[in-house]
């Protein structure tokens, strides 16, 4: 199986808007990334220049102009690869997580409960046990990556947004929900964000998400702390130390 793995990092290189967020994730995150795809043998892209900025004129599209990074990704789904891994650059990859499993079609692990999962199934008329899924981490085939990226470009050009958050992962969900033939969950294993409101501990994930507010804030602690930041990670993804007390 050929595999791409794929990040953005453009300008400050995140969303956060906080400066001390970009050391960790130029100097811990995203090097763990690119040596988990060197330790699997998949090959590695990382994206520093906007093609958006080039092809898709102003940034007013999504709800603001730092939304439109983790929108530069579909530019970069019509690929040669089997199968293409897009990771957000806030995603740490253990030393010890598995080499990825099979991929077909579209695969995102579901958000914990909360505020967006609440508006999505609001304003698509979904039942109550609907799950909202995160784009952070997103697996798809290559048939499906490029009728994704037309599908996104297309609504990008012609400037249709969600009808919830006005955002990528918003414009996903309703990907899904137009798709669901080729929709399959994906465990959150692979995609643990246990910052997040009503997030369910697991114990060995394979990426750690630093995703919503609590993520940045336990981040800052540690900086400010000058513990060793990859100690803690690897320790809270074996659940060895409870991160809620740093809320």
């Amino acid at each position: 199986m050929s595999v791409l793995i794929l990040q953005i990092d453009i300008g400050h290189g995140t969303q956060w808007g906080k400066e001390y967020a970009i050391d960790p994730i130029r100097k811990i995150f995203i090097p763990s990334v690119k040596k988990y795809a060197k330790k699997h043998s998949y090959d590695y892209q990382l994206v520093v220049e906007s093609e958006y900025k080039k092809k898709g004129g102003d940034f007013l599209f999504l709800a603001t102009p730092e939304k439109h990074l983790s929108f530069e990704r579909y530019f970069h789904f019509n690929q040669k690869h089997e199968s293409i891994v897009y990771i957000d650059n806030d995603v740490y990859i253990s030393n010890n997580a598995e080499s990825l499993p099979e991929i077909n079609g579209l695969m995102n692990a579901p958000e914990p409960e909360g505020n967006a999962s609440k508006i999505f199934r609001e304003r698509y008329n979904q039942p109550v046990n609907k799950n909202y899924y995160n784009s952070g981490v997103t697996f798809v085939d290559n048939k499906t990556a490029k009728n994704l990226q037309n599908y996104m470009l297309y609504r990008m050009k012609n400037k249709i947004r969600a009808k919830g958050k006005n955002s990528d992962n918003m414009m996903l969900n309703e990907y899904i929900l137009e798709n669901p033939s080729i929709f399959y969950e994906l465990s959150n294993k692979w995609n643990y964000m246990p910052f997040l409101e009503n997030s369910t501990r697991i114990k060995k994930a394979n990426f750690l998400h630093f995703v919503g507010i609590y993520g940045k804030n336990f981040l800052f602690q540690i900086l400010k702390s000058n513990k060793n930041l990859t100690i803690l990670i690897e320790q809270l993804i074996e659940s060895q130390i409870d991160f809620k007390f740093r809320y």
